[in-house]
């Protein structure tokens, strides 16, 4: 029995990358064949580009109310409710002859970003990991990159034989399937729906008259002993929605999803438009994405080591100096540097997972995925945004200043993080001799 619980944690993790690949890499699979949706749909890329844009409204106006949802019923059955969302809108748009199915079914997932994914996982993960839940979600979303890169790749062989709407009610079953098997078996129970299971049980025993053991004493414990726990050090969101930490956090999260959202819709442009070849553009960003993942892996354990303001830092100056390598290459057009701009711009790959990653040294694990699907709403509202005003620079004064206007984003958003950490509440608390600085 022993040797079966310490699997539980690695079980669970795996279950959330699961989750994850197939639920968010749904939207992968769907950006892959994209002028073929357009075709079915009779649509123009416009009005294509209009379904994104409303599930990223829908997200941020699900992250409003998203943290108080998954508090109530709970992270586990949050995944399981984006799971069958996820089947849904793949089953809508496999089946949409018009503009208008695509545009329910992205309502639906952008609900799905704001309770059924990143927050809701790191939730379940944090049951399980507790301090460490920072360096095992970094894993477990780089593992989500590796599966979904290879979704695409099935994808792209599949188009050989099938058509599009056969392909994605497949990866509709799929997600069904991986879904409900990776929640009910590999994650299964979390630990508090045991102990809230075990503190039911033993006030049922005790209301019908537990007998009592040799000792004298009680055979079963009261519910408040069956459930208790060791309450971590930190903040609930009431307490973090008083300070300003909390808003600068926020707000940082905004800027910082410009570079990230950025820089995946445009990049392509920016390489095509700059003389590259379309399959020579879609090779550089297939081999950014497999950096991005690897970077995903150490990012939660090399935050920890080096604290939320070097990874700060370093995510998004690397980003910029990146950028910065992009604009040079469209100068002397040296293939090289084009390439070796991947790897610093790859640096800005974790940036959706920054609130699991900063959460504890900033108001510690006592409300983590509260707090977590707070911070979300700020990344997601940043990403309804980017598209229009980033669109809009390229267009007027051109690729390089679409890009270089991300960097300064990103920059405007390390200065955010930095002050957002400078005021903690944990700082604070660990000066005052509370719980010790991460």
């Amino acid at each position: 029995m022993e040797e079966t619980r310490s699997k539980r944690p690695a079980m669970a993790a795996a279950g959330c990358a699961i989750i994850l690949a197939v639920g968010i890499g749904s939207t992968s699979v769907l950006n892959a064949i994209a002028p073929l949706l357009i075709e079915g749909m009779g649509a123009t890329v416009t009005d294509y580009s209009f379904g994104p844009m409303l599930a990223t409204i829908f997200a941020f106006v699900g992250s409003l109310i998203g943290a108080k949802f998954i508090t109530k019923i709970g992270a586990r059955r949050c995944l399981l409710v984006g799971t069958i969302c996820v089947c849904a809108v793949l089953c809508l748009i496999a089946s949409a002859t018009s503009t208008a199915l695509w545009y329910v079914a992205n309502v639906i997932n952008g609900v799905v970003l704001a309770i059924g994914a990143h927050a809701a996982a790191a939730g379940v993960l944090a049951e399980f990991y507790g301090e460490r839940t920072p360096t095992v979600f970094g894993i477990v979303v780089g593992v989500m990159s590796f599966l979904v890169a290879g979704e695409v790749l099935i994808e792209s062989m599949m188009l050989n034989a099938l058509d599009y709407r056969t392909i994605v009610y497949i990866f509709a079953a799929v997600t069904l399937v991986f879904g409900l098997f990776s929640n009910f078996v590999l994650i299964g129970r979390l630990p508090s729906e045991r102990a809230a299971k075990q503190a039911a049980g033993a006030g049922a025993q005790l209301a019908a008259g537990a007998p009592a053991d040799a000792d004298g004493r009680d055979a079963v414990a009261s519910p408040g002993q069956a459930a208790e726990t060791v309450e971590p050090a930190g903040f609930t969101l009431r307490d973090a929605l008083r300070s300003p930490t909390l808003y600068l956090f926020f707000l940082a999260m905004v800027l910082a999803s410009f570079p990230l959202n950025g820089y995946s819709a445009y990049a392509s442009y920016f390489f095509v438009g700059n003389g590259l070849s379309a399959s020579l553009a879609a090779t550089l960003l297939s081999v950014f994405a497999v950096i991005v993942a690897v970077i995903s892996l150490v990012s939660g354990s090399v935050s920890k080591k080096l604290g939320a303001s070097i990874t700060s830092i370093i995510v998004f100056v690397g980003f910029a100096v990146g950028v910065g390598m992009m604009v040079a290459w469209t100068d002397g057009k040296a293939l090289p540097v084009a390439v070796a701009s991947l790897v610093p711009c790859a640096l800005i790959g974790p940036v959706q997972i920054l609130p699991a990653l900063f959460i504890p040294q900033l108001f510690g694990m006592k409300d983590y995925t509260s707090i977590n699907a707070f911070g979300m709403g700020g990344f997601y509202l940043g990403g309804a945004a980017v598209f229009v005003i980033v669109a809009a620079v390229m267009q007027n004064l051109g690729y390089n200043m679409g890009f270089i206007v991300l960097a300064a984003c990103g920059i405007a958003a390390l200065v955010l993080f930095l002050a957002a950490i400078a005021l903690s509440p944990m700082k604070r608390l660990a000066a005052n001799g509370g719980h010790p600085k991460q």
